[in-house]
């Protein structure tokens, strides 16, 4: 009987510890989402660290670096999850970098949304501060106005897939637009 109890009890602990690991966020995930108020799951949550491929640098205020080798410059990442549809599944802005990750415009900007096989697919991903929402909608989803140095703005739509280059506009016009910032319309 005991010969048969100890490789019980392992192959028990060792189920146990599994489920517990594959449940776990992973740690770039639980640092990436620690003040976020989502109801995405953790594995939602790997998947997009695990897009972003952020890495951990060990420093508590800038936390992140994009890859093992620039480590030296590290960055903080901001999750604003929000429901732009109003469908009631979150999609998931990240706002990060610096100079090394977005250039001139320090900072760059993904965009998480689910698509119909239920995977988070980035619709940014690229330089620009976090955007604005504007009033003007399509096929759902509104557009979005994505700030950067310069002195005209891209303003991004909804064309049913995804996100792509819809306009730009000027500084002028730009004071003119309906707007909600981001944060504004994160779930708190």
């Amino acid at each position: 009987m005991k010969k048969y109890l100890l490789p019980t009890a392992a192959l028990l602990c060792a189920t146990l510890s599994y489920g517990q690991q594959k449940n776990a966020p992973g740690e770039v995930a639980a640092f990436l989402f620690r003040y976020a108020n989502t109801n995405l799951t953790t594995a939602e949550k790997n998947q997009i660290a695990a897009k972003l491929g952020f890495v951990l640098t060990g420093n508590k205020d800038l936390p992140f670096a994009q890859d093992k080798e620039s480590r030296d410059y590290p960055f903080n990442a901001v999750v604003y999850p929000t429901d732009l549809n109003k469908d009631g599944k979150q999609e998931i802005f990240v706002w990060f970098g610096n100079s090394y990750t977005s250039g001139n415009t320090g900072s760059s900007i993904s965009l998480f949304i689910k698509n119909a096989a239920g995977t988070y697919v980035d619709n940014l991903g690229f330089p620009g501060l976090a955007p604005d929402v504007l009033a003007t909608v399509n096929k759902g989803y509104p557009d979005l106005l994505i700030g950067g140095p310069g002195m005209e703005f891209p303003v991004w739509r909804w064309n049913g897939r995804a996100y792509a280059s819809f306009k730009t506009v000027n500084n002028a016009d730009y004071e003119k637009l309906k707007k909600t910032s981001v944060e504004a319309l994160a779930i708190k």
